[in-house]
This record gives C-alpha cells, structure tokens and sequence, in this order.
C-alpha cells in the first residue's frame, strides 16, 4: 500500500467495525510504510505464467519472453535459481508486515489460454511444481505463520477436489499449511450458476465432498461472481492484441468482485467456518469501496460471524 498512510487506512477499518487488512505484498524489499498495526495477512506476488518457465520448456515460454531482457522484466531473474530468490525477498516483504497467515496463488496460465481455456498443463501438473517451490523457499516462513494456498479458476486448486488437495498437502512440508476459500474463483468454474442462492449451493457441495479436510479453509475471500454469461459468449480465440488493458478487460468480466447482497453470504461463511474472513472487493481503479463493504457485511450479518472480517487493501 505505497500511496495510503497507516492512519487513514485505521480509520476506515475502525469505522467499518472490522479488524485489520490483508495487505497485498508485490515488492522484493520491506514498505518504508509499513501497516504493522493492522496487517493481519499478507498476500504474496502472483506470477500467471510461470510453469514453462520453471520447468525450462522454451520453445513456449520464448514466444513471450524471447530474451533474458524480457524474463528479468516478469519474474526478476532470467533463471529459475533467481526467480526462486524473487519469492523469498517477497516472502520476507511480507513477514515485514508481521502477518498472521501468507496468501499463496496456485494456478498457471498463459495470454492465450485464458481465453482458449485449453490448458498445457494439468492441475496435478501445477499442484506438483507448486509444491517442490513452496518446499524450496518454506524455510523463510516461520512456523508461527500460516502458509495458506488459494483457488483461482485456471488449473491448479480450481475445482478444490479432494483427490487433488489430498495429493498437494501431501507433498508440502510443515504443519503450518491451509487453503484460502476464494468464492468468486470457485463460482468462476461453473458458467451454469446465475444466482447467489446457486453459488452458495455449489460452495456448500464441494466444502461436504471435501470431508475432514473441509478443515484446510482457514481463510476466506469472500466475493461474488456470476460471469457464466460473459464465459459462455467469449470466443475461444485470443484477440490480435492482448495488451495490458485487453487482458485486464478480460479477466475482470469473468472474475467480478462483487458484493454478495443476500443470505447465500451467510450460508457460505457458516458452511465454511474460516478463522480469517477478507472481504475482497475492489471499486473503481482498484480502491476500497466503503459502499460494496457495507452491503456484504449486512448479507453476512454485522458480527462477521465465521470469522474475522477483514478487508483486503491493495
């Protein structure tokens, strides 16, 4: 949060009634505006693409980055050995913070298959590598912080199997290990869902199939998504020029950020119990939005009931 002062940010979250920020952490080297006092959890840098690179395929990761010049410019090194450094100075940004959990993304996708959606790789194929980097840089995390893992709507932990969250965790060192619930990403995965009664009734489903290991959310980004419209009419062909705005444009029309407005708020959080509660909604330009916050607090009841609420800043 480079451009907003601690105290002004307080404000708002004393306001509101919550109790503290997930903080969104992208740089290699500590905030000189550290937001200790409220900083519950901190998510880490997201690299997209990053399986190619890593597992040293480039023939495809060279028609994005046909140089070291281009690959130092995305993932701050132009080997695996450097990029695997970039994640710890992350990491350790982070812990600046002095967090209670990290966020990790486990997903991979290229420009070109988020619109495709036929995908390089599996999600066993992403949920392995994931794991062999986690185990790799896991030693700058101390035990006393949690290490929790999220779903996005691209192969990896998309469709929270419990087959494949039971490979995953058991491929990961340390007892210092979760998932965080995002709603939005998991509704992604359904194009068929047009209500919020239907997103809460999927979330549910796949919270009973997962058993004893329904355990593994200890936290929750709490949004919602109804974008099987927008998936339905999108053409599996990639657009001539994907630029940052057009894959911006994109990606936000699938994965909408919105308030939930009704009790499918509730039953979700009640479903899931998290202990951390981030209320994930972005207004305009990617601000906090005082108004979105207040309409999904009151669908989930004030008390934030199933966990803390907290509201992720950027």
């Amino acid at each position: 949060m480079p451009d907003e002062k601690e105290e002004a940010t307080a404000e708002l979250v004393h306001r509101l009634g919550l109790d503290g920020i997930e903080n969104l952490i992208y740089g290699d080297e500590p905030s000189s505006n550290l937001f200790t006092s409220l900083t519950v959890g901190a998510h880490l840098r997201f690299w997209p693409r990053w399986m190619d690179f890593y597992l040293g395929n480039t023939k495809r990761y060279k028609k994005q980055f046909p140089d070291e010049k281009a690959l130092t410019a995305y993932y701050g090194a132009s080997d695996t050995d450097g990029w695997l450094e970039e994640i710890r100075k992350n990491i350790r940004a982070a812990l600046a913070e002095k967090p209670e959990y990290l966020v990790w993304h486990v997903a991979d996708c290229t420009l070109e298959e988020a619109w495709t959606r036929q995908f390089y790789y599996t999600s066993k194929d992403v949920l392995r590598e994931t794991a062999a980097i986690y185990n790799a840089v896991s030693e700058e995390v101390p035990e006393t912080v949690e290490v929790l893992f999220e779903n996005i709507f691209w192969p990896g932990l998309c469709r929270l199997l419990p087959s494949e969250i039971d490979y995953f965790f058991s491929l990961l060192k340390g007892s210092n290990v979760g998932l965080v619930l995002d709603t939005g990403h998991f509704m992604n995965t359904n194009p068929d869902l047009e209500t919020e009664a239907d997103g809460a009734e999927y979330i549910c489903a796949m919270a009973e199939k997962l058993g004893s290991m329904k355990k593994l959310f200890r936290g929750m980004h709490l949004s919602c998504s109804l974008s099987g419209k927008y998936q339905k009419s999108c053409t599996a062909v990639p657009p001539e020029n994907m630029d940052e705005e057009t894959v911006m444009m994109h990606i936000t029309s699938i994965d909408q950020h919105r308030p939930f407005t009704t009790e499918a708020a509730r039953k979700i959080v009640e479903c899931i119990e998290p202990t951390y509660l981030t209320h994930e909604l972005f207004g305009d330009y990617g601000e906090i939005s005082e108004e979105k916050l207040k309409i999904q607090m009151a669908a989930i009841g004030a008390d934030g009931k199933g966990g803390k609420p907290i509201s992720l800043c950027g």
